[in-house]
């Protein structure tokens, strides 16, 4: 027998506590991601909804409307006795809190990678770090795309000029500008949709978007991240400010593909503080199957993959939510764009 080439001795995949040991690498690496998350999971930008046990798979978030406005021409003109004005001495009428909730289904998601025995024997890479990181980011990546499916839907929405046309029917001149923002913001403003705690809204704008937004010569007042950046901490994937607007650029925000390959109408989310919910990140699971077992008598293949439930939703964006005092909190702004000829490139959830 070689020198060395002693049996038993060689730490590999089936060394006791190998799953366990690499569930925490997992789990380590998704904490370091989740520090920097993709632009829809960031803190702030949603309201964390909770599983309801014994209910297959929903999600619920609770809120609590505004009190219920008075007639404009109430507040405009005192009159005792008619709220909100006192009549002296006597107690005003009690209000109600409106309380609502709202329930959306969760999915379920997974994947896995199969590491066989030769594989990690005879890789220049140290593979069980690699799918560590790889299955750790995979996880994000789903559950960002999926809340930029459920933003990308919202009904709240207006072209550049401001007005409802439809998509299919967008001119294909019709660019994002730095009006388009401003009327964005006064909307949001006229809603009384609050701001993040910095003052500012946020937006979540494609590449191309951001490159039509940029190359409007009406917008003064644009500042580049890099300006501020050693002033105060940057967000991810944040690019610039303008008009109270703090820009996040994602190639995965999403846009509407023209069929004829010619018009693709992309969409810009300016949204306040928690404008839609999403799910507990609690319910990300990491499992490791170390080799061996029935289907896998000679040990030659480990599994490491994830598992959740994910379910988001818009606030304001149905009829129930809108009974209860929610109001939306974002405005979608559609538009085409200049950045390219033809179809606008979708990436695949490794490239984001």
């Amino acid at each position: 027998m070689p020198f060395g080439d002693v049996p038993g001795t060689q730490t590999d995949s089936a060394t006791t506590n190998f799953d366990r040991t690499v569930q925490i690498l997992i789990q380590t690496r998704l904490e370091e991601l989740l520090r920097f998350p993709p632009v829809h999971l960031l803190p702030g930008n949603f309201r964390a909804a909770t599983f309801v046990k014994g209910t297959n798979g929903t999600m619920r978030f609770l809120a609590v409307g505004d009190l219920a406005g008075d007639a404009v021409s109430s507040l405009a003109t005192p009159t005792a006795g008619t709220a909100p004005w006192l009549t002296e001495g006597a107690p005003p009428a009690e209000t109600e809190l409106t309380i609502g909730y709202e329930e959306m289904t969760a999915h379920q998601a997974g994947r896995v990678i199969r590491l066989t025995d030769v594989a990690l024997m005879e890789s220049p890479f140290d593979l069980v770090s690699v799918a560590a990181e790889r299955i750790a980011r995979d996880a994000l990546v789903v559950a960002d795309q999926y809340v930029a499916g459920i933003l990308f839907a919202g009904a709240n929405r207006m072209d550049v000029l401001g007005g409802t046309t439809a998509i299919g029917s967008i001119a294909s001149t019709s660019y994002l500008t730095a009006n388009a923002i401003r009327l964005a913001v006064a909307r949001l403003k006229a809603n009384n949709v609050p701001t993040f705690a910095d003052g500012l809204y946020r937006a979540i704008i494609h590449p191309y978007a951001a490159y039509d937004l940029m190359s409007d010569v009406e917008v003064g007042g644009w500042i580049d991240a890099s300006r501020y950046a050693g002033s105060e901490p940057l967000l991810t994937g944040e690019l610039g400010r303008f008009a109270g607007v703090r820009f996040l650029e994602s190639a995965g925000a999403r846009y509407t593909p023209d069929a004829s390959n010619t018009v693709d109408i992309l969409s810009t989310i300016v949204f306040g503080p928690e404008a839609y919910a999403f799910g507990d990140w609690g319910q990300v699971q990491v499992k490791v199957t170390p080799p061996g077992g029935h289907t896998d008598p000679l040990g030659q293949n480990a599994l490491i993959g994830w598992k959740g439930f994910f379910g988001a939703v818009l606030l304001g964006g149905s009829d129930a939510q809108t009974a209860n005092g929610i109001k939306p909190r974002y405005v979608r702004i559609d538009s085409a764009t200049a950045a390219v000829t033809g179809s606008v490139i979708e990436l695949g959830p490794s490239e984001l």
